[in-house]
């Protein structure tokens, strides 16, 4: 059975809220103008519609064979189970991605490419649900990090005090 993860709510309400802020700038125009600028309106209508595409494109499926990962400028990307050689979730910045990552990496020689997945616009049930099947078919690390980079420093400053 094929089990399908989407960008979560709140990553919507975020991106949505920010890509409608241009609709802002043209409805006070508007306003202050007494009439609407098709310029400000086609432009406005770009951002959304670039923006909403973008968080709809984002989805891992998790098939009894392999895992697919969707965004909109990678494509699509799989690997399959037994390719697997450790699933990782790592804060690391790198350019042009963002910090929080899940990373399926395939055994040497399997010809196949690491899978690098988005993981702060997936919730802790999808990154839950890869880290399970690394940790099934192959390895799994999450690093500290399931609560996220906050709580790891947290904890590691925590630790620390009581030494």
């Amino acid at each position: 059975m094929n089990t399908s993860y989407r960008a979560q709510a709140y990553v919507w309400i975020f991106f949505g809220g920010l890509s409608c802020l241009p609709w802002l700038a043209v409805w006070g125009n508007a306003y202050a103008l007494h009439g609407i600028d098709a310029t400000g309106v086609v432009f406005a209508s770009a951002v959304s519609a670039f923006a909403f595409a973008w968080l709809f494109s984002f989805r891992i499926v998790l098939t009894p064979t392999e895992v697919i990962f969707r965004s909109l400028f990678r494509g699509r990307q799989s690997i399959r189970h037994e390719q697997i050689k450790i699933v990782r979730l790592i804060f690391a910045v790198r350019r042009n991605r963002g910090p929080f990552r899940l990373v399926i990496e395939p055994r040497d020689g399997s010809g196949v490419r690491e899978l690098d997945i988005n993981a702060k616009v997936f919730s802790m049930a999808a990154i839950d649900a890869v880290l399970a099947l690394g940790a099934r078919v192959a390895q799994a690390d999450d690093g500290g990090l399931r609560q996220g980079i906050f709580m790891k420093k947290l904890r590691e400053w925590k630790e620390g005090q009581k030494t």
